[in-house]
């Protein structure tokens, strides 16, 4: 019996540091994310927004290529990518408590972040900008715009694709931030600012189909909650990771 209990209380403990270490990772995670929406917000301050016409894209990855990648929104597919480890380390914080709807906002996040990352367009338009500077006749060229454009009204901010992302990752994203409200691991600021800075991104989502200069506004409120909200969920997560159970 004495064995047993003995093998228990060593089994909890291993699970229980897995459980931590998953929680420090999602910090460093959010913390990295924070850094994506800074150098988004660096690079459209300093370099421009992303290129609106495929002739725009070429151009610019011809002129100066450095400058061109950095304004084909990598530091949004970056942070995509950071997601999962994030909401991993969310539902490690909630699993005990929450699990069940912990694993649902889980889930949404995780097909949300499939249904981005699937059109994201920077490393079609680099191939096919390259493709353009090599053509040899203005036909090519004119296949290649037309390419470019198809490519822009495809990618995760023009599709249907993308309209779902939008959907599932700041529907998930708002769910589990409603479950830090009602959690004693996470501070009330960290759920307040993730409902905030998601719950706008979402409204947002929806509005851009019928109005869409009201959605842009809705998502540039939604932009100071999300720098918020990052580094509050980073200060979170990291402080669980170390606590002991």
């Amino acid at each position: 019996m004495a064995t047993m209990t003995l093998h228990q209380a060593e089994t909890n403990g291993k699970a229980g540091s897995q459980w931590r270490n998953l929680c420090r990772v999602g910090g460093i995670a959010a913390s990295l994310q924070l850094f994506c929406v800074l150098a988004s917000v660096l690079v459209a301050v300093t370099l421009g927004a992303e290129p609106a016409t495929a002739d725009e894209y070429f151009t610019i990855l011809q002129q100066d290529r450095l400058a061109g990648l950095l304004r084909l929104d990598f530091s949004t597919l970056i942070l995509l990518c950071l997601y999962p480890l994030t909401s991993f380390g969310m539902y490690a914080a909630l699993h005990r408590s929450d699990k069940a709807y912990a694993a649902l906002a889980v889930a949404l996040i995780f097909v949300g972040m499939i249904l981005a990352l699937a059109p994201h367009s920077s490393f079609s338009m680099i191939r096919l900008s390259d493709q353009f500077a090599a053509a040899t006749n203005v036909a090519q060229q004119d296949q290649l715009l037309a390419a470019g454009q198809a490519v822009i009204s495809s990618d995760m901010w023009n599709s249907t694709s993308g309209f779902l992302a939008g959907i599932f990752l700041q529907g998930g994203s708002v769910l589990i931030s409603i479950l830090m409200l009602q959690s004693d691991k996470f501070s009330k600021a960290t759920g307040i600012t993730g409902v905030l800075a998601n719950g706008f991104d979402l409204v947002h989502v929806f509005v851009a189909l019928i109005n869409p200069p009201l959605a842009t506004i809705l998502l540039y409120i939604s932009g100071p909650f999300y720098l918020l909200w990052f580094p509050l969920l980073a200060r979170d997560l990291y402080k669980l990771g170390r606590r002991a159970d």
